[in-house]
């Protein structure tokens, strides 16, 4: 089930994911305070011995180790009576740390947990971690996880870790306020012109937006719009590096959110959008003074506290519209945390059996997302596995992102998909270019140098590939 740090407050849990992403992987020569891998143990037959494993829970309390605990270890205890997995909590904001430092020392927990699929890729290529391609075979992997899955998990050809979670960019909407004026979401971009328009005309903000609490928020809109606009063959194509990110489709791409802030459409202004704080963008939008909200799926934690709370009104989601013609509607992949065995465990078995048991043991993950809300991990789903206790609307983006990864109609995230030193310059530039202090043309000259450093030194995820890029 995936790791519970996953879930806490949004703003937080995605800083850390972007800071993990962005951070080059550096040999660090001392350790400090570690713990050793597992205990020597038969590596065939049934898994036994010790089986150690670093954790952040969602919360650091009494609840948060008890959450994780329910669902992560009790059932594979369970399963695997023999084996004594030692789950050690770590502090959130130092476990990457501590995890590079152990590594580094070849020591370390047995599970390696990564951040991201991008996070992984330092660690493949230093050789901390174990070449899971026969076990993935063996357990028959590539059936069970959906068609991106395991291409991502790859590096240098070899299959290195499972991805635990996986999230996507949506269009959220203010439910009621659409029923009430007979809107609908917008599919494409005269759509949204129009619609943009009739809230305009009603003094209602088209889009919930402010970056004032999170400012690297603004590269969800930047992936956001590349997915819309230049379309996810384009991205496809730039990270495979068949065309470089100053092409013309990435120019448009840039000069259309621009000139949507230009006309207020994002927040009311670049101005108000730097101002905005977290809670005043989710009133907005909950109140209906704003119509529609760019985000991704993790708001499900945080939307249904402004909804129904002191207002009447429901929320609900579509997938972004295509901006551009010839793009199709995309669901943009953001992947999240990730689990790799440490080729220095001396119980490979065990380590195994219990990555293979994350994988199959869909009860106790949807268990655990009914109760706490993190994300399943990409497996095939089978609508009638999923509680009755999960928001339906939460089950109908897994479900929707099943039917997309199997018909190819699935794109990118900056954060997973770009490399750790791009997904920085994003971070640190894309608000120059809505405030006019950069152009788009200097942007992209800056991201795409940026990008190159990372795939000279073989640093960028490995692309899967969409229906588009197929082609």
């Amino acid at each position: 089930m995936p790791h519970f740090n996953r879930r806490e407050q949004p703003a937080g849990r995605r800083a850390k994911r972007i800071r993990a992403v962005a951070v080059t992987f550096a040999v660090v020569a001392a350790l400090t305070a570690c713990t050793g891998q597992g205990s020597a143990a038969n590596n065939s037959g049934e898994p036994t011995g010790k089986l150690t494993y670093w954790y952040a829970p969602n919360t650091p309390d009494a609840k948060g180790v008890a959450d994780f605990t329910k669902f992560n270890v009790t059932p594979f205890q369970k399963q695997y009576s023999k084996v004594d997995l030692q789950a050690v909590q770590k502090n959130v904001n130092t476990l990457n740390q501590n995890i590079q430092i152990a590594l580094a020392a070849g020591k370390g927990p047995d599970i390696v947990t990564g951040s991201g699929i991008a996070s992984v890729f330092p660690y493949a290529q230093a050789g901390y971690l174990k070449d899971l391609t026969s076990t993935a075979k063996q357990n028959n992997w590539a059936n069970k996880l959906l068609p991106w899955a395991l291409e991502s998990a790859k590096v240098d050809g070899k299959v290195v870790a499972l991805p635990q979670g996986y999230e996507t960019l949506s269009l959220f909407y203010n439910k009621t306020l659409f029923k009430k004026n007979g809107w609908t979401p917008p599919k494409n971009r005269q759509e949204l012109a129009d619609l943009a328009a009739k809230m305009l005309d009603k003094g209602i903000t088209p889009f919930a937006a402010g970056n004032s609490d999170y400012p690297p928020a603004t590269q969800w809109l930047v992936s956001a719009f590349m997915n819309e606009v230049a379309g996810p063959q384009k991205i496809h194509d730039a990270l495979t590096g068949k065309i470089t990110w100053t092409a013309p489709e990435f120019v448009k791409t840039m000069d259309l959110l621009k000139e949507y802030f230009d006309k207020g459409w994002f927040g009311g202004g670049v101005k108000k959008y730097f101002s905005t704080t977290d809670p005043q963008k989710y009133t907005q939008l909950a109140s209906g003074e704003a119509g529609m909200y760019i985000s991704g799926t993790w708001e499900f934690v945080t939307l249904p506290e402004y909804f129904g709370k002191g207002n009447k009104n429901e929320f609900d989601w579509a997938p972004l519209p295509s901006l551009a013609d010839g793009v199709p509607i995309t669901y943009p992949l953001s992947i999240g945390n990730t689990l790799s065995i440490n080729e220095k465990t001396q119980n490979s078995n065990a380590a195994e059996a219990y990555l293979n048991w994350q994988l199959n043991d869909t009860k106790t993950m949807w268990a655990a997302v009914a109760a706490t809300g993190v994300d399943p991990l990409p497996v095939n789903i089978n609508k009638s596995d999923i509680p009755s206790n999960v928001d339906p609307r939460y089950a109908r983006v897994y479900t929707s992102l099943q039917a997309a990864s199997e018909s190819g109609n699935v794109g990118y995230t900056t954060w997973t998909s770009w490399g750790g030193k791009a997904t920085q310059f994003i971070s640190d530039n894309a608000d120059k270019v809505l405030n006019g202090s950069e152009s788009v043309g200097d942007f992209l000259k800056g991201m795409d140098a940026a990008f190159q450093s990372d795939k000279a030194r073989n640093l960028i995820p490995t692309p899967y590939t969409t229906g588009e890029a197929t082609k």
